[in-house]
């Protein structure tokens, strides 16, 4: 462990104990002002005079926030923003000085909330005129719900207090303007939620992954994957399984800042809220009218449970049923924020939003070439498995299912280890050198694989087709032969009223008349 981490842990860790006293505040004002100083104080230590970069950030948005029309504001952002990070990651090359790795961080997460703030304050503006148009009632009260618990309108001072609040200041996890604006204002944010019972049961897995991280790193270090020994006097079924171990060593070190992070967040009361609202992750509350009943003190009391909505989320190494694209992106902390203001903003068809994501978040990390090398093989390798779960797993019982599961989960690490090589060597030169040394394998399995479901999809469109035109031709045939059945019928029927008719006329002729006629 180095010492810009020695740094890092300590901060997090001082960090932690200090939620409890900034819960104690006494009003929403003092709060703001002393999570803004206290993040600012922070970035400053790991950033020095960088943290001109992300003051310079805050500014830019502020501005355009102040000065340009809603309705456009959240694409300026995102493109100025996403810009001057690229500007940002350059500056060496423009003969500036180098910022530290850790002002990287705070960079990257920066972006994601400025951007995702002016996008909140579209959704708000969009929204108002929505409610202005609508004549529905149903509609209306609807919008009105909704903006009552969405609706943000910041001022420059409060951008400033989201920016550089010391809660996710250096990695994460992202969240909303309005669940900052909850845990400042909102009485019911802190009511009876036992942060630190929550935050222990959440560090208790910390010491796990940092003795995991410790002793993978130190039998199987990254550095061997570059040096000639690995190459030289290893087979290639030793490389194909080294991988295995570095991405581990990998997945434990995101983990332990992460949910480091977390409990930063948690020991705040950051995303606690009444569980029957059912918060989401990144998103927060999804039932409003649960949170208007929460008004009520004694619903508080009685609510015992909350849920801390928040981005982190590690067990992708257990949960089998999901998808890659959801598991790549969660531990940059930002699987959220990119589905959300990528995947579900722009109106694309869905396979090229799944590579716009994947682009993105690739963009997002940095210019070097090993983040798009791993991250833009995401929406092939998503393709297969997709298919693969509708055509295969949806039809085979709850035993194959679970067995289908287990191997679907193995080749997905095997995939993402193979792609985190990229991901961790950075370079084009070293990561291709190692795939072919390799052979390009899972490059290989993936188009196999989408081979046979190439072929499988074929074979089983043509079944279908075949069945379909049978089932529509017999249709015809059955309905054609009742037809004539019910024409038969029907001809038979007025046969047999004609022969009544006739016969009750003649025996109407044949009865004699009375004397009284």
């Amino acid at each position: 462990m180095n010492t810009d981490d020695i740094i890092y842990v300590c901060l997090l860790l001082g960090t932690i104990g200090f939620g409890s006293i900034f819960r104690k505040l006494p009003s929403s004002e003092v709060r703001k002002w002393v999570g803004s100083v206290m993040g600012l104080v922070m970035i400053t230590m790991v950033s020095g005079i960088h943290v001109l970069h992300p003051l310079t950030l805050t500014a830019i948005n502020i501005g355009i926030l102040t000065y340009l029309r809603k309705s456009h504001i959240h694409i300026v952002s995102f493109i100025v923003s996403f810009s001057y990070l690229f500007f940002y990651r350059v500056v060496y090359y423009l003969g500036l000085p180098q910022p530290p790795n850790h002002t990287n961080a705070v960079q990257m997460m920066m972006t994601l909330k400025l951007v995702g703030l002016c996008f909140e304050v579209h959704d708000t503006w969009r929204k108002s005129g929505e409610l202005k148009k609508t004549s529905n009632e149903e509609e209306k009260k609807l919008l009105e719900l909704q903006l009552e618990h969405e609706e943000v309108n910041p001022s420059a001072m409060d951008v400033f207090h989201y920016a550089f609040c010391y809660l996710g200041a250096l990695t994460g996890p992202y969240y909303k303007y309005r669940t900052y604006c909850d845990l400042i204002h909102v009485k019911w944010m802190n009511a009876n939620v036992d942060c630190f019972k929550a935050m222990l049961n959440r560090i208790r897995v910390v010491p796990v992954y940092v003795i995991l991280f410790l002793l993978t790193d130190y039998f199987f270090p990254l550095s061997f994957a570059e040096s000639n020994d690995i190459f030289r006097n290893y087979s290639f079924m030793y490389r194909v399984w080294y991988m295995t171990p570095v991405f581990f060593t990998f997945r434990m070190r995101i983990y332990s800042g992460f949910v480091l992070s977390e409990c930063v967040c948690i020991m705040a009361g950051l995303g606690a809220y009444p569980e029957t609202c059912e918060p989401r992750p990144g998103r927060g509350p999804t039932k409003y009218q649960a949170l208007v009943d929460s008004d009520d003190e004694k619903f508080v009391q009685r609510q015992q449970a909350v849920e801390m909505a928040f981005n982190a989320n590690n067990g992708g190494d257990v949960d089998t049923h999901i998808t890659a694209s959801t598991w790549f992106c969660y531990y940059v902390t930002a699987r959220c924020w990119i589905i959300r203001i990528v995947k579900r903003k722009i109106p694309v068809a869905f396979p090229l939003r799944e590579a716009l994501t994947m682009l993105t978040s690739a963009y997002w990390h940095g210019v070097h070439s090993g983040y798009y090398l791993s991250m833009l093989t995401v929406p092939f390798i998503l393709a297969v498995e997709d298919f693969y779960e509708r055509k295969i797993r949806r039809n085979i019982g709850q035993t194959g299912q679970y067995i289908y599961d287990w191997f679907a989960w193995f080749l997905k690490m095997q995939n993402f280890a193979y792609m985190g090589m990229a991901f961790l060597l950075l370079r084009i030169d070293t990561t291709i050198y190692y795939w072919r040394s390799i052979g390009f394998i899972y490059h290989g399995v993936m188009l196999i694989m989408y081979a046979m479901a190439s072929f499988i999809n074929n074979i089983l469109g043509k079944a279908e087709k075949k069945l379909q035109k049978s089932r529509e031709t017999y249709v015809v045939k059955d309905t054609a032969d009742f037809g004539d059945v019910r024409l038969r019928c029907k001809y038979k029927k007025e046969e047999d009223a004609n022969v009544a008719t006739e016969s009750s006329d003649v025996q109407a002729t044949d009865i004699p008349k009375s004397k009284d006629d």
